[in-house]
């Protein structure tokens, strides 16, 4: 109860300081929308009564309640403009939440299912609008319902109390049906979580071209249709049948509600016909009494609905309020000697076994190391875990004795570089492509074509220029494969770093041209401290060591001459790649 009390509070509090002005004007709406109904009853009745007593006073009531009518119409019309445009504005704040939540995780917890399902979950919330739910059943069951059922109760108490609890036992139902029902889909649709993210998978394939590419030329693009069917129609299927079950508690309530409105009829013929009230009077109970019900009614489903919005809103809240990553630390100026491994290990989350294992690892300051090993022997991995963007499971990563984990990590990445093999295309011009790794310089027009001329790319400023956008999602120029390495490398390149990381950049690449482009980078980073991953042998007569991996061990570590005398692991590596290189 306390916790969705404080997410109750929590979404309140948000609304009023993102949207304050939408804030009033719902205020005051939904004031307006709970006296309304109680102010038409009183008016119709003296409408109805004025009728008898002669033309003049049956044109003044006329004339009222056409202007309250009208009044109300335009302000109703004013007000769904701005509840409507901040609830917009909040939803879109609601968005930037999880964009920022995002952008403050340990990446550790991207490999994680268990957040992936509650981003699922938080997204369903958002989804469904149950944050605005929230706030608009809070409205609507504080004013509307309290206010409304307040001032018409007063005004049938007047005739007869019996139309109070009339009107109550008619409309009972409806809490009752909302939550059960309400909890009911809470529960289906939080455990459709991995489901929905396997629908979206499988859509993903059709929409990225890459894959679409693939399917196509493999004739599965049928297969993987019918495999997003299958999921659509299994989170579906369970959708509507609580849908289909509340399409019956509904038809129920509104029995127990036509019911109890013939009811109200009734009770109010019979006070006509013994004199208790006018006929004027008789039509007011009538359409208070629908107010009330409606009130009530409206009252009784918005409280009811409430714990299941709230539920939705805790899970939206659970994962914008999960840690960040720690951004402060020990000061960090750059390498002064040498990172040290130390008997690392790790494991990620949900696997069985190690990625690394025990690794022991000496890299001095000015070094160029190439970590050479076949797929899947862990050299991504490693990459990760001495840049710190993953937390080692034992062992420690040292620079210049400081633990990276202890770091400053703002001020730790301003001193290093990194070109992965999965590289960002980012649909942004040619400029931006290479800037966006020192924003500050994004205007250093000298140093970008410098970059770019440095990987080999200078045709590029004569065909389409540094402002040209890339990518054709928005009819921009496209890159082949091979520019886009050469791109991402040029970015590495103008971050202002020294120590450097490549992740296989080159893997689509020639293995000559790669080693063109990788003895470039040699030459151009004679002054910075580089590690250089691959799976090629033909850097590594450039680099000062070669550490090799395999299965997620260090199996051999010096230069190329001690390891092909060595015969071992390299050696075998090197000589069957040897003739691509000759």
């Amino acid at each position: 109860m306390k916790k969705k009390w404080n997410t109750y509070l929590r979404v309140l509090g948000i609304f009023f300081r993102v949207v304050p002005g939408t804030a009033i004007v719902t205020l005051v709406h939904y004031t307006i929308q709970g006296l309304f109904p109680a102010v038409t009853a009183l008016l119709l009745a003296r409408l109805f009564d004025a009728a008898e007593i002669g033309a003049e006073s049956l044109l003044f009531y006329g004339m009222i309640y056409l202007a309250v009518y009208v009044a109300v119409s335009f302000w109703n019309f004013f007000a769904g403009i701005v509840m409507e445009t901040g609830a917009d504005k909040n939803q879109v704040n609601y968005r930037y939440e999880i964009c920022k939540r995002f952008a403050k995780l340990p990446l550790i917890d991207f490999e994680n299912s268990e957040l992936k399902d509650k981003h699922q979950r938080a997204e369903t919330c958002l989804y469904q609008g149950m944050l605005h739910r929230v706030t608009r059943s809070s409205f609507q069951m504080a004013i509307v319902g309290v206010m409304g059922i307040v001032s018409v109760s007063l005004v049938l108490a007047q005739y007869s109390l019996w139309f109070l609890p009339l009107c109550l036992l008619s409309v009972l139902p409806y809490v009752i049906a909302r939550l059960v029902r309400g909890e009911k889909f809470y529960q289906t649709v939080t455990a459709q979580a991995k489901k929905m993210r396997r629908m979206q998978y499988l859509w993903g394939l059709f929409t990225d071209r890459r894959t679409n590419k693939e399917l196509r030329v493999f004739g599965a693009d049928d297969y993987i249709l019918q495999q997003w069917r299958n999921a659509r129609d299994e989170t579906q299927s369970e959708i509507w049948e609580q849908a289909r079950k509340d399409a019956i508690s509904f038809v129920l309530c509104d029995g127990f509600r036509i019911i109890g409105y013939g009811a109200c009829i009734a009770l109010a013929l019979s006070l006509t016909l013994s004199g208790t009230v006018s006929v004027g009077v008789f039509g007011a109970c009538i359409a208070a009494f629908a107010a009330l019900q409606s009130q009530t009614m409206h009252l009784l489903i918005s409280g009811g609905s409430l714990p299941a919005s709230l539920a939705f809103a805790a899970d939206y809240f659970e994962f914008v309020d999960l840690p960040d990553e720690p951004s402060c630390g020990v000061s960090y100026s750059g390498l002064k000697n040498r990172v040290e491994i130390k008997n690392i290990s790790f494991k990620y989350p949900n696997a069985s076994e190690n990625a690394v294992t025990d690794l022991t690892l000496t890299i001095c300051k000015g070094e160029k190391i190439a970590v050479l090993g076949e797929n899947g022997s862990g050299k991504t991995t490693l990459t990760k875990l001495l840049l710190g963007l993953l937390p080692v499971s034992s062992g420690e990563v040292v620079y210049d004795g400081l633990n990276v984990n202890d770091l400053d990590k703002t001020a730790f990445y301003r001193t290093v570089s990194a070109v992965s093999q999965n590289f960002v295309r980012y649909t942004l011009s040619l400029r931006e492509n290479i800037a966006i790794s020192d924003i500050d310089r994004m205007n250093d027009d000298a140093a970008i074509e410098k970059a770019l001329n440095d990987a080999e790319l200078s045709n590029l400023l004569d065909e389409i220029g540094l402002g040209a956008e890339l990518g054709n999602a928005y009819g921009g120029s496209d890159l082949s494969g091979g520019q886009w390495q050469k791109l991402a490398i040029a970015r590495g390149l103008f971050r202002p770093s020294e120590f450097i990381v490549l992740d296989e950049p080159t893997s689509a690449l020639d293995p000559l041209i790669e080693t063109e482009i990788l003895e470039k980078f040699i030459e151009l980073a004679k002054d910075k401290t580089a590690v250089i991953i691959s799976h090629r042998v033909g850097l590594c007569r450039l680099v000062d060591k070669i550490a090799v991996m395999k299965d997620g061990n260090l199996v051999e570590f010096g230069s190329h001459a001690e390891l092909i005398s060595k015969n071992g692991e390299y050696t075998r590596l090197f000589e069957a790649q040897e003739k691509w290189y000759k």
